[in-house]
């Protein structure tokens, strides 16, 4: 595995000193195709993931955010806190008909600058990801603001109610501009801080290490990685990663 990548390493610093580009997408095809092959599993970690139908918003425009949680042992109980900013968006409703939950043990609460979600399955409980919820919102105030879960807690489905570990994550966070008449859209893209997060480990650089927990979501079928925004996780996303790595 490591002579593959030292191989894959030295082909696109070639490329990049001969500023020949003719073989990158074969190749890229190819690197993708192998790093799939060898990366480690990603199923041992749970998390919770937000995902929202837009990033930059008008004043006055509707939008949502889809809150899901991932388990990795089966969970039959949960209790999510989300924190939003009340005076830059407003949270109209909570749409429960897809969630994975079927028994609510209280109502969704919005309150002040928190949406708390608590509820659980009547059977042993769900593993892998699952929406629990669609939260419905209207922006408000221009300017940069953001929607996270604060606090989450997964109980797993074994009869003690024992607490399950959850993996902190750039994904429970979703970064929105919202905008009006008066805003200079030209400028969005240089003043909304909404990051693309390829730096999946947290050591402050793009590594193989990154590449290898993108390719091991791909394989697990999970969008957990959704750098663009899409709702999907495809090549166009590979590609920014890719990007990351080679050229910053």
């Amino acid at each position: 595995m490591n002579r593959i990548i030292y191989y894959f390493k030295n082909l696109f610093s070639t490329q990049q000193r001969s500023g020949t580009v003719r073989y990158m997408f074969p190749a890229l095809l190819t690197f993708a195709t192998i790093l799939g092959a060898a990366a480690v599993s990603n199923s041992g970690v749970s998390y919770v993931r937000l995902a929202t139908s837009a990033s930059t918003v008008e004043a006055g425009q509707r939008f949502t955010i889809d809150v899901y949680a991932s388990a990795h042992v089966p969970v039959n109980a949960v209790d999510i806190t989300l924190q939003f900013e009340s005076n830059a968006v407003q949270v109209l409703a909570v749409d429960r008909g897809q969630s994975v939950l079927t028994i609510w043990t209280q109502d969704p609460i919005i309150k002040d600058d928190r949406v708390i979600l608590r509820g659980g399955t009547y059977r042993k409980g769900f593993i892998g990801e699952h929406k629990i919820a669609s939260i419905d919102l209207k922006a408000k105030v221009t300017g940069q603001n953001s929607f996270s879960a604060t606090s989450v807690v997964l109980l797993a489905g074994d009869g003690k109610g024992t607490s399950v570990s959850v993996k902190e994550s750039d994904s429970s966070k979703v970064s929105l501009y919202v905008y009006d008449e008066n805003t200079n859209l030209d400028s969005i893209g240089v003043n909304v801080a909404v990051k693309i997060v390829t730096d999946i480990n947290g050591d402050g650089k793009v590594s193989l290490s990154d590449i290898s927990a993108f390719m091991a979501a791909w394989n697990d079928k999970k969008i957990k990685y959704d750098f663009n925004g899409d709702g999907q996780m495809t090549f166009r996303d590979f590609s920014i990663i890719l990007a990351d790595f080679f050229f910053k």
